[in-house]
């Protein structure tokens, strides 16, 4: 979190405990209950359409719960998606008999036509549900959701994207999307407060999820779990309004333009493969490479961050992946590289 949030929490924070079973409801619940308008305006939806969570992971678990699936109805999703996701889409198998069907993802993407074709082809009479992630957790790759959009609401299949790593880094509306349902968090892109997030459920699906996490306000959510973190919950309005003066349209430049620059630097580099589309309609600030066998991507990475370069392991291949963010430099990218140097 940025010290503008880290501020605005700590004082949130004094407030609300120097006389809690006032504040909580009171001026401080009403500047929570703002933080879904803002949330809203962020992502181009109505308050109404909002629910105020902890993570992008309780989101989605929280739709999985209230899905009415019937056995051998089909969730399509890819195998890119983060566990935090796919827990909720397990649930339903274990519970519903519902059968989850994976699509394998290219390494990298060509282009948006390919990735659509590809679920185009997966979708089956039984598919009720389709998942997947609006920026890959593996790769950074950008789903066409809107072409796919055009594939599923004919057919009256509910949409549900994992939005973990778009807010903060990609402009994002729900509208053209075509999503149903958005679920994601505060910390990660946003550089809010750990613990917050949000999900967002098309008003003309609420009554196929469950009414009673979306009528009302965030009372209707917090009545079955418990009292919220105002806090923290101002806390995602500040990094919301700190996006906005910043310009989403400037931070998305950055983060892409830092990254294009990054793997264009990886490239250069003998024992490793781009794996993260070049695309402009995929590519992100997020840039992964695969290394060559016989090199470990574990030591590379535990090696970088004893020098302070803070990098992602992807466990599933002997890959890392690299995030740039509007606060990190050509210089950091530099030195990433010098450091990498030295280990390959």
């Amino acid at each position: 979190a940025t010290r503008q949030v880290v501020d605005q929490v700590s004082t949130a924070m004094h407030e609300l405990e120097s006389n809690p079973v006032v504040n909580n409801w009171g001026g401080l619940g009403n500047r929570m209950e703002a933080v879904r308008s803002k949330v809203a305006d962020f992502i181009g939806a109505t308050k109404e359409e909002i629910i105020l969570t902890r993570n992008t992971t309780e989101g989605i678990n929280l739709v999985g719960s209230c899905l009415d699936l019937q056995p051998g109805d089909e969730i399509l999703t890819t195998d890119h998606e983060h566990g935090g996701g796919e827990n909720g889409l397990f649930y339903l198998t274990e519970t519903k008999g519902a059968i989850v069907k994976k699509v394998e993802m290219p390494l990298p993407a060509e282009s948006p036509e390919q990735i659509v074709e590809l679920i185009k082809n997966a979708i089956g009479e039984r598919t009720k549900v389709v998942m997947l992630s609006h920026v890959s957790t593996i790769t950074g790759m950008r789903m066409p959701f809107a072409a796919i959009a055009a594939l599923t609401r004919p057919k009256n299949i509910l949409l549900i994207a994992d939005g973990a790593q778009a807010p903060g880094q990609i402009k994002v509306d729900v509208e053209q999307l075509g999503v149903d349902l958005y679920a994601s968090s505060g910390h990660k892109w946003l550089m809010g407060p750990k613990e917050t997030g949000f999900l967002y459920i098309r008003k003309a699906v609420q009554e196929r999820i469950q009414p009673v996490f979306t009528r009302g306000s965030y009372n209707a959510y917090s009545a079955a779990s418990g009292t919220r973190n105002v806090a923290t919950i101002i806390g995602l309005g500040e990094s919301l309004d700190l996006q906005q003066t910043i310009g989403l349209e400037k931070i998305e430049e950055r983060c892409r333009s830092l990254a294009g620059y990054c793997a264009e630097r990886l490239q250069e580099k003998k024992g490793l493969r781009l794996i993260s589309s070049t695309h402009p309609a995929l590519n992100t600030g997020i840039v992964s490479v695969l290394l060559d066998e016989g090199i470990s991507n574990r030591t590379i990475f535990e090696k970088m961050r004893e020098q302070n370069v803070i990098i992602k392991l992807l466990p599933k291949y002997n890959a890392l992946r690299f995030s740039l963010h509007l606060f990190n430099t050509k210089e950091d990218v530099n030195k990433m590289m010098e450091v990498l140097e030295e280990l390959m």
